[in-house]
């Protein structure tokens, strides 16, 4: 049943003079709290609807973020373990270890240990991931720089330590992983 069909039910003719603004002003006028009551109620609704669907958006954003993390996590972990049985592997039994370490490659590896001068190291680095990091030795000297792909490879370096020594591990641009370093005495 349309409008026009109620309106005729309940004024008859509108053709008749001053049906028109009788049927108007009482569809304004007479029903005027549950038209007002309507409009304030959709308002509501709208106005809610919304604040909901942003709310939704930044839990969702949130949830992404969470899972991301914890996806980053799981990753970082995986490759620890990997890294770290690669450096165990290639351990000599009985080696004496001076220092060691496992790092992320946006970190890098920075320390400075405390070794005898004039003693001879043995440096391992593995690194997996994606990318490459370079070992450092300051002073120059003290050892070579060398690039270590973050593929798993295991690199070692000898050195002579000579006075206060610092080594460097450093990503390069774009790499991503773990870094783990072991110095034991040579």
């Amino acid at each position: 049943m349309g409008i026009r069909s109620l309106i005729r039910q309940r004024y008859g003719d509108a053709s008749r003079e001053g049906a028109r603004e009788e049927v108007l002003g009482d569809f304004l006028g007479g029903p005027r709290p549950r038209w007002l009551l309507g409009c304030a109620l959709f308002a509501t609704l709208w106005l809610t609807g919304c604040t909901s669907d942003h709310d939704s958006a930044s839990d969702r954003g949130t949830s992404a973020a969470v899972a991301h993390r914890s996806a980053d996590a799981q990753a970082e972990k995986r490759l620890t373990a990997q890294v770290r049985a690669a450096l165990d592997a290639v351990t000599k039994p009985g080696a004496s270890m001076v220092a060691s370490g496992t790092e992320r490659v946006s970190d890098g590896v920075h320390t400075q240990p405390g070794l005898a001068g004039g003693a001879a190291y043995q440096l391992t680095v593995v690194c997996a991931g994606k990318g490459d990091t370079e070992i450092e030795f300051t002073p120059t000297g003290a050892g070579s720089e060398r690039p270590v792909r973050c593929d798993g490879s295991v690199v070692t370096e000898r050195f002579t330590a000579r006075g206060t020594l610092r080594l460097d591990v450093r990503g390069r641009p774009g790499s991503a992983g773990m870094i783990a370093w072991r110095i034991d005495t040579f």
